[in-house]
C-alpha cells in the first residue's frame, strides 16, 4: 500500500547475508511499517550526515530497513542491513 521496493533493497532482502529467521523479521517489520511506522518496535528516526535524507526502522536490535520518504505518504525502500552496515 505504501511501500515502494527498489531493487537494491529486494537484492540486499535476498542476499546471502540474512537467513530464513531473519527475513521473516523484516517482513514483519515491513507490515508494521506499511500500516502504522509509529509503532514502538519499528523505532523510525532520520538519518544524519552523507545519509541524512533517509530514515531507519529496527526489524529487530541488529536488523535495519532504510527508505526515504516519497509523495503522497509512500515510502521508498533502499536496503535491508545490519545496523550500522552501508
Amino acid at each position: 500500500r505504501t511501500l515502494e521496493f527498489s531493487e537494491t533493497f529486494l537484492e540486499s532482502y535476498m542476499s546471502r547475508d540474512f537467513g530464513a529467521q531473519e527475513r521473516r523479521l523484516f517482513l514483519r517489520a515491513l507490515r508494521l511499517l506499511d500500516d502504522n511506522e509509529r509503532h514502538p518496535s519499528l523505532r523510525v528516526h532520520a538519518l544524519e550526515g552523507d545519509r541524512r535524507d533517509s530514515w531507519s526502522a529496527s526489524a529487530s536490535e541488529s536488523l535495519r530497513i532504510t527508505f526515504e520518504r516519497l509523495d503522497g505518504g509512500r515510502k521508498g525502500l533502499l536496503t535491508c542491513s545490519r545496523h550500522y552496515d552501508r
